[in-house]
């Protein structure tokens, strides 16, 4: 088990999770501010205070305020708008990584995404299962949205995840190994798609 903790992630843990799988945990000091961040997040959503990315629209719709119970639906036709990739799908390895440095970025605890949600990463990676990610279509503005998009998705039960080198949906393999898909709360699937959020 090799124990992760945000700003300390070496080089080398790096190239050894690339060549091959290895359970992770995150370091014990990690929980508190993650929980702290997502506590601040729905002090927003309590007071009614527009915030962008919490209770408003996106972009031109960065005005719009969302009524509370239209939070998740927001959150989650953001990640699902943005899963357009196409053409070959990453490798494993990059894939790994990939959801490595989220699951290390979010448990920074800046970005306002529940515990349980981070967790639910380590447990993706633990038990190797990997988004299918299409290698063209990132954005690249703020972070790689497509690709963070197809990996959130397998997160939340969606779009397809390979399982020892086996393409099947993403809600049979995470019933397999006994994860509950996420359901996102305010602001999560911003902050699952937008770099260190």
């Amino acid at each position: 088990m090799l124990t992760l903790t945000p700003g300390r992630l070496m080089l080398a843990q790096l190239r050894g999770l690339a060549a091959s799988h290895t359970p992770i945990e995150l370091a014990a000091e990690c929980e508190a501010p993650v929980r702290a961040a997502a506590a601040t997040v729905q002090t927003v959503v309590t007071a009614g205070v527009p915030v962008y990315g919490i209770n408003t629209g996106f972009g031109k719709l960065a005005h719009v305020q969302i009524a509370d119970d239209q939070l998740e639906q927001l959150q989650t036709n953001l990640v699902r708008s943005h899963a357009a990739g196409v053409g070959r799908l990453l490798e494993d390895a990059t894939v790994r990584l990939i959801l490595v440095l989220k699951i290390v970025s979010l448990a920074r605890g800046y970005s306002g995404v529940r515990w349980e949600v981070v967790q639910t990463l380590v447990a993706l990676h633990n038990a190797q299962i990997y988004a299918c990610i299409p290698a063209q279509g990132s954005v690249g503005a703020s972070g790689d949205l497509a690709p963070l998009a197809h990996l959130t998705l397998a997160a939340m039960g969606e779009g397809d995840v390979r399982v020892n080198g086996v393409r099947m949906p993403a809600a049979d393999a995470l019933a397999q190994a006994g994860i509950t898909p996420i359901r996102l709360a305010a602001k999560e699937g911003l902050a699952l798609l937008n770099g260190t959020q």
